[in-house]
């Protein structure tokens, strides 16, 4: 099977409340544009009053959307979806992208190339100083994660569900206590507060400690982050999250929110600049695919199940069905990713599975070294 790379590709990721994504995913783009891969996924709302904690946690269902955009249509995919789902002024909603390295798609996707999405006029503003950070933990330990994350400044903390594999195997008998089952915590922060935010996840997931997980930080181009955090009564007139809010807008920024805050050294412990290669995959071949990545040197590897939306064709029928497709990512050093990438490539052609695969700046991690 005959690939060929893109360099000029960006991903662009939404995260939705699962009631009301497909409809404004539909009226953003069409189903034959671009590969939208949907992920499941719940929110964090953090209750702040005591009588609020005896009651269940609140976790708001989610759907995760993600897909590769051309460079030159970015900005006007991001629009569309934002005003289609009034993101900047709802209070429901995530939408950011982020830039690839180089992108390669093992099958035909000359129907992303050319395609023109319907123009929505309306101006968005976004932030430019942002970065998302990625927290892989163990099963059950997100909530406690993502509650230490908006403790510390951060808003609207997403988790989703996955399977770790290669790291695991290697703990020796400590793998009998650490379940390949994991929760993966995606927050989207400003530059000044990533270090605090970061630094609180570590803390709370214990994540310098043998098999509690891996967290990494990664660049964005722009964001809209527009989410709830705070589990607020509907007779309150404003909450503190409104009024953080408020006073960012006064001070034109969160900088004042770091004033007098101190640094631990965790930075110190952090691996710097590396890549992470993902690889979205048919459902049921990624685990020979992570095999030879794995011969092949990556450190390990964390799975998540998505549907990649409307890609397989029933012309006879005039119809679309949805495919079911798993989403592998691995984060190594620079120096892998060649030899890492043409293992995969050799595999998914052997197994004639169609595959894109597309690599991203990391700019830290941060785990157990031993």
């Amino acid at each position: 099977m005959q690939g060929h790379y893109q360099n000029n590709y960006f991903q662009v990721v939404t995260i939705l409340p699962k009631e009301s994504a497909l409809d404004i995913l539909e009226k953003a783009l069409p189903v034959n544009g671009f590969n939208r891969v949907l992920v499941n996924a719940r929110g964090t709302l953090f209750k702040d009053k005591w009588y609020q904690k005896l009651k269940p946690s609140l976790s708001p269902e989610q759907t995760i959307f993600e897909l590769l955009v051309p460079g030159n249509l970015v900005n006007q995919v991001m629009n569309d979806i934002s005003a289609s789902g009034d993101l900047d002024g709802s209070g429901t909603g995530v939408i950011y992208s982020m830039p690839c390295q180089q992108v390669l798609f093992l099958a035909n996707q000359s129907d992303n190339l050319n395609y023109e999405v319907p123009v929505i006029e309306k101006e968005i503003e976004y932030k430019t100083n942002v970065e998302i950070i990625y927290c892989i933990i163990q099963k059950d330990k997100a909530e406690a994660v993502a509650i230490a994350a908006i403790r510390a400044g951060a808003h609207g903390p997403t988790v989703a569900y996955g399977e770790g594999k290669g790291i695991r195997e290697k703990l020796g008998l400590l793998r009998i206590a650490i379940s390949p089952e994991k929760e993966i915590v995606r927050v989207v922060v400003d530059d000044y507060n990533s270090i605090s935010v970061f630094e609180a996840m570590v803390k709370e997931g214990k994540l310098d400690t043998p098999g509690m997980g891996f967290i990494y930080t990664m660049p964005l181009s722009k964001a809209l982050v527009n989410v709830a955090s705070v589990a607020t009564q509907k007779n309150e007139l404003a909450h503190q999250y409104h009024i953080i809010k408020a006073i960012d807008e006064l001070k034109g920024g969160t900088a004042w929110r770091t004033y007098g805050t101190e640094s631990s050294n965790i930075e110190n412990k952090c691996l710097q600049n590396l890549v992470r290669l993902s690889c979205v995959i048919n459902r049921g071949f990624s685990q020979p695919v992570i095999d030879a990545a794995m011969n092949a040197g990556a450190p390990g590897a964390t799975t998540l199940s998505g549907i990649e939306e409307g890609r397989v064709e029933l012309p006879e029928h005039g119809i679309h069905i949805n495919k079911e497709v798993e989403i592998i990512e691995l984060t190594m050093s620079p120096q892998m990713v060649d030899q890492v990438m043409k293992a995969m490539i050799s595999e998914i052609n052997s197994s004639h599975s169609t595959a894109y695969l597309y690599t991203q700046h990391v700019n830290k991690a941060l785990t157990y070294l031993g």
